[in-house]
C-alpha cells in the first residue's frame, strides 16, 4: 500500500467532494502551494490511487428509471473461468457495475435501464442465453438513497 501523508489525504478528500477544483482553490483548502498540489496529484494518479475523473449523470433525466441488481450463478465445471460467463455482459452499457461475490451467487450486476419492459428484454436477450448459467435472481430498487458516495479517507489529518 502506498504511504499517504495528511496532505495526500486532504487532497483526496477535497477532490472527492469536487474533482473540478482549480489548483488554486485546492491549494488554499489543503494549505499547500499549487505546485505541491500538482506534484502530489500527479503522483497519486501515477500510483493508481486516483484512477480517473468522471461525470455523474441523473439517470431519470436520461429516461433511465429502473435500477436492478441481477444475481448470477454459473456452472463452474462448464467453463475455464467463471468470469467467462459474464464477460459479454460487461460490455453492455446497461451494466454499470459487476462484482464477484460470496454466498449463493457468483456475481452481482448493477443495471440501470429505461423501464421494467426493457429490464425484462435485457434479462431474456442478454442474460438468459449466457453459456454456463446456473441461476439468475433479480431485485429491483424501489428508491435510490445514496450512490457514488466518496470513499472513506481517514480524518486524522
Amino acid at each position: 500500500m502506498l504511504s499517504l501523508d495528511r496532505f495526500d489525504l486532504k487532497i483526496l478528500h477535497a477532490l472527492q467532494q469536487d474533482a473540478r477544483l482549480t489548483l488554486g482553490t485546492l491549494s488554499e483548502t489543503v494549505a499547500l502551494s499549487a505546485s505541491q498540489c500538482s506534484r502530489r496529484i500527479a503522483r497519486l494518479e501515477r500510483e493508481g490511487v486516483i484512477q480517473g475523473y468522471s461525470l455523474r449523470l441523473d439517470p431519470a433525466s436520461l429516461g433511465l428509471s429502473v435500477t436492478a441488481f441481477i444475481f448470477v450463478s454459473v456452472d463452474k465445471h462448464r467453463m475455464n473461468t467463471p468470469q467467462q460467463a459474464v464477460a459479454a455482459l460487461l460490455a453492455r452499457d446497461e451494466v454499470i457495475e459487476c462484482h464477484a461475490i460470496t454466498g449463493n451467487h457468483d456475481f452481482i450486476l448493477k443495471v440501470v435501464i429505461e423501464d421494467l419492459g426493457a429490464l425484462s428484454r435485457f434479462l431474456s436477450e442478454a442474460v438468459s442465453p449466457l453459456e454456463g448459467l446456473r441461476d439468475v435472481a433479480t431485485q429491483v430498487a424501489m428508491d435510490t438513497l445514496k450512490t457514488n458516495g466518496p470513499l472513506k479517507v481517514e480524518a486524522s489529518y
